[in-house]
């Protein structure tokens, strides 16, 4: 099914229409001959020589979450049972909050090259937005839990908070998205830009209109 028929079964309407919201019309979105356009398009980006060339930024970054959260375990320690080894860590830290940020740090410079600071508690407007609509919360888990089992247009009608924080976040989303699409391709023509990233590849590509890179963005970071 996964292999040879992947093709025949396609995610419900419902919940791509839902998804479609955070991710755009990305990869893990689109269904039948747009997800092949895009598979093949998009395979260049991630090929064995452009993620090793990535190697560097995932290992620098790696480095930075460790001694944070190292950090944290020692600020906050909880009493050792080892009398011989006083300094051992013991704190009990929230790694999910920690891998979000480093994973946007990541996707920041290899899909974008841009710093984030994620780690280092950064107020960068596009992070924010993520932040408000992805960090774990009980009433987030409920209405998206609801949107995946009923209708989007009847969950609209909720006299619910989340739907208006939904849809402001989303359209910030989408125009920070297109600002960096648009500073990318200034970058490129005045040839100013010698980092090598995700989307700087797909621009070169030339396969990719302005509203599908933005698409694609949106997957990415979302992914991150």
């Amino acid at each position: 099914m996964l292999v040879t028929k992947s093709y025949d079964f396609e995610k419900p309407s419902e919940i791509r229409n839902f998804l479609r919201l955070v991710l755009g019309d990305g990869l893990v979105i689109v269904e039948g001959e747009e997800h092949k356009f895009q598979r093949k398009h998009l395979l260049p980006a991630f090929s064995y020589r452009h993620i090793k060339d990535l190697y560097p930024i995932f290992w620098s970054k790696a480095s930075i979450l460790n001694g944070l959260v190292a950090a944290e375990m020692y600020e906050n320690p909880e009493p050792s049972s080892d009398s011989s080894n006083p300094k051992r860590l013991q704190g009990v830290v929230e790694i999910n909050h920690w891998a979000n940020k480093v994973t946007m740090d990541i996707i920041g410079v290899a899909g974008l090259s841009r710093e984030f600071n994620a780690l280092h508690n950064s107020n960068d407007e596009l992070i924010e937005n993520y932040e408000a609509l992805l960090e774990p919360s009980v009433e987030k888990a409920i209405f998206f839990a609801v949107n995946l089992i009923m209708p989007r247009k009847l969950v609209q009608m909720l006299p619910w908070k989340m739907n208006e924080k939904l849809e402001t976040t989303t359209q910030n989303l989408r125009r920070i998205c297109r600002q960096l699409v648009r500073d990318k391709k200034a970058l490129k023509d005045s040839e100013k830009d010698g980092q090598v990233d995700i989307l700087k590849l797909l621009i070169k590509s030339n396969d990719f209109s302005d509203d599908q890179l933005v698409d694609q963005l949106l997957t990415f970071l979302a992914a991150g």
